[in-house]
């Protein structure tokens, strides 16, 4: 019981910290990024490739990762996102569902459509009951 209470509550802060991120971009910043899950993309994609392909171990892709994504993004910021800033909220819409179709279609071209897998590390797998016995 308390692991489902456990797993709703994980749950739920993970779409309040998605809610939030939303809401700060599109709320405060004035614009509508619709391209977000691009992003998060990449930064998978990085983490799984230096993993499966380089031999990294899980610990060292991480920070990878998240420097990689990062560093995509703020180029991304200075270069296409910036002048999109004095735009109309539909354009700022149509711009970021085109790069998100631009985005799939690169990791289509680059890695190929098949399904690609994260060995997460055994101390990842499994599951861990709390208060049964």
């Amino acid at each position: 019981m308390l692991t489902i209470l456990f797993d709703g509550v994980a749950y739920g802060m993970l779409l309040f910290i998605l809610a939030v991120g939303l809401a700060v971009t599109m709320g405060l910043m004035n614009f509508i990024n619709l391209a977000h899950g691009a992003f998060a993309m990449v930064g998978g994609y990085v983490l799984t490739l230096l993993m499966q392909r380089q031999g990294w171990p899980f610990l060292a892709c991480l920070p990878a990762a998240f420097v990689a994504t990062a560093a995509l993004g703020a180029l991304a910021e200075r270069t296409i996102y910036r002048p999109m800033y004095r735009r109309p909220h539909l354009d700022q819409v149509l711009f970021s569902i085109g790069l998100t179709f631009m985005a799939v279609a690169a990791v289509d071209y680059l890695v190929g459509s098949q399904q690609v897998n994260v060995q997460t590390p055994g101390w990842l797998r499994g599951r861990t009951e709390l208060g049964s016995g």
